[in-house]
């Protein structure tokens, strides 16, 4: 087995290497917080606003004479990736956006101004298609997946090359006199500069475009998550039937309907798993449950796993899941795809994402159900109340250090099948519990090893994960902690939440936590796994951006798994939408 600074095959006494761990793990924690402050705190216009009023223009500087704070902060629609970004332009994905509106939603835009000869009978039927109008486009942008996704990729902020006009010029001296401005010598340089590279957006640069601004106008009320009601009356039919490879329902739903709507689906991601290990974990939770029965568990299994076809008939003292399926993936990708094909294949209301190697605990069901529907509250007793609505909810971060979960065997694999002795027990796991648990409450940053769960609608309405192989979790809660930071309390019947800065937030289950194998840190010793994933995560949210697909090379030493097509699937339903060419595997 390779030697790693601590973990098994180490020199290190126990205690040197226990310290060494709590001193990394907390240095981590201070990276997580860099990049939380970086990516949202002040990513806000009220801290921007702060920080330029006490600092002037020494800590910011950049972009603020050109491009001022928008009228609200940036909170994207939907999940993307990187790649997504880089295929297309803002302007082209704007150009796409029009086309599905005209042959899906044509009353969506507003007509061109009459002909010449022309009349229009009142000021009256004018501002009733417009209204007509926005309402159509509201239901666009709210109810259609592509046009949505369109839609944000369009009006995100992206970086350009500003030509510095004179009106511009004007401006930047007006601001550098004020108070709260940039500094005399910035002022200058800007002034003297032909250009400047700045953040900017399509509405910024096409100001007079009058879908840009009706989009604009109604940006916050597109945020809106359903509502509760919306939510618990929220049914999917299964979009792939095709790939289910075994399935079996309990004996209380055994004459139901097959997209019976299930309280909640676990999806469960599998690759090079074994049946038995997947029976010990389901069993666990089927045993803590409190209503399996309602309860549907959807299996995805990405290759190479053996005695699945098992799984299906798990019970325990008689109890049973109310259904339990096996799903074929086969489009590559990694976890991100692997995971939405699971949640397209779920017919409950609320979709849990659990790990193969976690276990829940005990009345997790219950928990679950209680925190993201508020124990059956609906969005104006909230409201009246003053609470903040869930937007997702994840369980407290814990290891399985028991006797059984350190024996745990590891994945099947064709790679090395050399492991550390069972039992090992890695100095400093503690420290990975506690840091990590301060991660989640101070940073609204949990991660998927502690079971994301979600409304299904909700899940659907911003965009899944992103279709990537790595950091879809990361980047999923992002958005969420994003939203619950920066929105400002809009309520959906138009009031104004006057005492609350958010309105959402991403709740952390109370009690037992979820408990996650510990045979990474078995095999790879705390600090060497803990130094890799605080990396991994500072190369992605950091200056250098490092893709998702390179972070996989770095991780695993190979390739990302290949995948059947470049594009994402609302990709490829758009060009099939608009015409265009699909190559496979491109």
């Amino acid at each position: 087995m390779k030697t790693f600074i601590g973990g098994p095959g180490t020199g290190l006494p126990f205690a040197v290497e226990s310290f060494l761990g709590w001193s990394l793990c907390i240095s981590c924690l201070a990276v997580s917080g860099y990049h939380y402050v970086k990516s949202v705190i002040l990513s806000s216009r009220r801290i921007r606003c702060l920080v330029r009023s006490v600092l002037g223009g020494w800590l910011i500087t950049t972009n603020t004479s050109v491009n001022n704070d928008a009228e609200f902060d940036w909170i994207p629609l939907t999940t993307y990736t990187r790649a997504e970004i880089e295929r297309c332009t803002p302007w082209q994905r704007y150009l796409s956006l029009v086309r599905v509106l005209e042959l899906r939603y044509p009353d969506a835009l507003l007509p061109e101004q009459s002909q010449s000869g022309s009349k229009v009978s009142s000021i009256t039927d004018i501002e009733m298609v417009k209204r007509k109008a926005d309402d159509e486009l509201v239901r666009a942008l709210r109810q259609d997946d592509v046009c949505r996704r369109l839609a944000s990729l369009a009006m995100r902020p992206y970086r350009a090359t500003i030509e510095i006009t004179s009106s511009m010029k004007a401006e930047i001296e007006s601001v550098g006199t004020s108070a709260d401005g940039i500094s005399r010598s910035e002022s200058k340089k800007l002034c003297d500069s032909a250009s400047v590279d700045t953040e900017t957006t399509l509405l910024e640069q096409l100001p007079h475009n009058r879908l840009l601004q009706r989009i604009s106008k109604m940006w916050k009320y597109l945020l809106i998550l359903p509502s509760l009601k919306e939510s618990k009356a929220y049914h999917r039919v299964p979009t792939n039937t095709a790939s289910i490879l075994a399935t079996k329902s309990s004996k209380r739903h055994e004459n139901d309907d097959e997209h019976y709507p299930y309280q909640i689906s676990i999806i469960m991601p599998a690759f090079y798993e074994k049946g038995s290990h997947l029976i010990a974990k389901l069993g666990k939770a089927l045993e803590t449950a409190n209503d399996p029965d309602e309860i549907e568990v959807v299996i995805v299994d990405a290759g190479g796993c053996t005695d699945l076809d098992k799984v299906v008939s798990l019970s325990f003292n008689e109890k049973q899941f109310g259904k339990i399926s096996i799903v074929s993936f086969t489009a590559g990708g990694g976890r991100g795809p692997c995971l939405n094909f699971g949640a397209a294949n779920a017919t409950g209301r609320i979709l849990t994402f659990c790990h193969s190697d976690t276990t829940l605990p005990c009345h997790w069901d219950k928990s679950i159900i209680s925190t993201l529907e508020h124990d059956g509250m609906d969005d104006d007793d909230l409201f009246r109340l003053g609470e903040i609505r869930s937007n997702s909810c994840a369980f407290a971060f814990g290891i399985d250090t028991s006797p059984a979960g350190l024996a745990m065997p590891f994945a099947v694999s064709s790679q090395s099948t050399s492991s550390p002795k069972s039992s090992y027990f890695p100095p400093g796991i503690r420290a990975v519990e506690a840091t990590a648990n301060l991660r989640t409450h101070l940073y609204s940053l949990p991660y998927g090893d502690q079971v994301l769960t979600l409304h299904a609608c909700v899940f659907h309405f911003l965009g899944g994960f992103p279709d990537q192989c790595l950091m879809e979790d990361y980047e999923l809660v992002s958005l969420l902690r994003r939203r619950a930071a920066l929105l400002d309390g809009v309520y959906p019947n138009g009031q104004m939440k006057l005492k609350r800065m958010s309105y959402e937030k991403v709740s952390i289950i109370p009690g037992p936590p979820a408990l996650c194998s510990p045979r990474r840190w078995q095999k790879f010793g705390v600090l060497y796994t803990t130094f890799t994933n605080s990396r991994l995560v500072s190369l992605y949210a950091g200056v250098r951006n490092v893709s998702a697909d390179e972070l996989f090379q770095l991780y695993y030493g190979k390739d990302p798994p290949k995948r059947s097509s470049a594009d994402s699937p609302w990709e490829l339903e758009l060009k099939q939408l608009l015409g265009l060419d699909i190559k496979e595997g491109e």
